[in-house]
């Protein structure tokens, strides 16, 4: 047999005792090590204040919400503003 084959075959050996004592002390750890560290931060030891709440003499909003008049356009059954002149989804005129 000749010298080059005994080192490849020696390296396959060293490769294969590696790869074995690798994966038990990998199953050693899992079973008998310590625990590892959880998946998720830990939670901040002070939490935040919490916001003030609003008097009842604040205004809800600073801005008012604006609500439309619809109508249902007759080609196609979309609801559209009042005060468009067409239908955006089929072009047809309001009328």
């Amino acid at each position: 047999m000749g010298f080059l084959l005994k080192i490849i075959l020696f390296g396959v050996a060293l490769y294969a005792v590696w790869k074995t004592l690798a994966r038990w002390k990998g199953h050693y750890d899992r079973f008998v090590g310590n625990p590892q560290e959880p998946a998720r931060p830990a939670p901040p030891p002070n939490p935040a204040p919490a916001a003030p709440r609003p008097s009842a003499e604040a205004p809800l909003s600073a801005r008012k919400v604006v609500i439309e008049e619809t109508v249902q356009c007759a080609g196609c059954g979309a609801f559209i503003s009042a005060a468009a002149e067409k239908c955006g989804h089929c072009g047809r005129l309001r009328g």
